[in-house]
């Protein structure tokens, strides 16, 4: 709420928008949400997986796609009456620890790099060296992906849905029914060759896509800024690039599962430590609270 004013860029109340909120009630209020988010990537994603346009239209309506979350969350928040201005004040909040940063940041490229440890251990395959990225790429990586190639979907996943299934769920919960909507939202891009889901098995996608739903829970719900998950998710795939066994290895159901296993080990970690409740050691984050 706009403590200053009262009132949201709408013109509308936000106290009469928060009690909208609770009106339609969390499952309604996720429902619109999911509506709206796939109605928008998966009509453009069509175009591809049909093959209705050409190739040169692929990467275009991939990223154009990648804001389906963002365009499900203006939608239900306009449905609602809420002030979209007021949400994404109250959503980026910056001063946090900068220890908070730092995690969001290096965590994806390390538990890339141990589970390409573990999998070529376990599984007795070989070291590709040669083929890593260059470090000066993971940067510019990071901030592509940021904008347009994966961490802008954060806007709509925990600045929106999140905190919305947290008006009536365990944080807990509310993670895993996001991460399974975040799944089914990228299984159009398995059939589209040249997205970064052609090629990786889905089995693994699916149980790594759930647990990162729940450390991304626990980042937002613990510093109560957007910010560092949407830094966590930007710096997921370029970190892809870093997987000591390769590309290639890192596609293989045994190479991606190894990853999805250790993700799952952190969630399952964190959601001892924490509780299913909050989800941190702070109280979770609603909708309510944002707008």
């Amino acid at each position: 709420m706009n403590s200053e004013t009262g009132f949201g860029t709408d013109g509308i109340g936000t106290e009469e928008a928060d009690n909208e909120v609770r009106r339609l009630g969390h499952r309604r209020t996720f429902g619109l949400f999911v509506v709206g988010t796939l109605a928008y990537s998966w009509g453009l994603w069509a175009l591809l997986v049909f093959d209705l346009v050409p190739a040169s239209m692929t990467t275009p309506l991939i990223l154009l796609g990648g804001f389906g979350p963002l365009v499900g969350a203006l939608l239900t928040l306009r449905l609602t009456g809420s002030s979209i201005r007021t949400w994404l004040r109250s959503n980026l909040r910056y001063r946090i620890p900068l220890r908070w940063y730092a995690l969001a940041i290096v965590l994806p490229p390390l538990l890339i790099v141990v589970s390409s440890v573990v999998y070529v251990t376990v599984f007795d395959a070989s070291y590709a060296f040669d083929e890593l990225a260059a470090l000066w790429m993971f940067p510019l990586g990071l901030v592509l992906t940021f904008l347009v190639g994966g961490g802008n979907e954060e806007l709509g996943w925990r600045g929106f849905a999140q905190p919305a299934l947290q008006e009536g769920l365990s944080a807990f919960a509310s993670s895993v029914l996001v991460g399974l909507v975040w799944f089914v939202w990228h299984v159009p891009l398995f059939f589209v060759p040249g997205s970064s889901q052609a090629g990786v098995p889905m089995l693994p996608y699916a149980i790594g896509v759930l647990a990162t739903a729940v450390v991304l829970a626990w980042l937002y719900n613990a510093t109560g800024s957007l910010l560092i998950p949407w830094l966590y998710h930007a710096s997921i795939n370029p970190a892809g690039g870093y997987f000591l066994a390769g590309v290639a290895g890192l596609k293989t159901v045994s190479g991606y599962g190894t990853y999805a296993l250790l993700v799952a080990v952190v969630a399952v970690a964190l959601l001892v430590h924490y509780g299913p409740s909050d989800l941190a050691s702070r109280a979770k984050v609603r909708l309510s609270d944002l707008v």
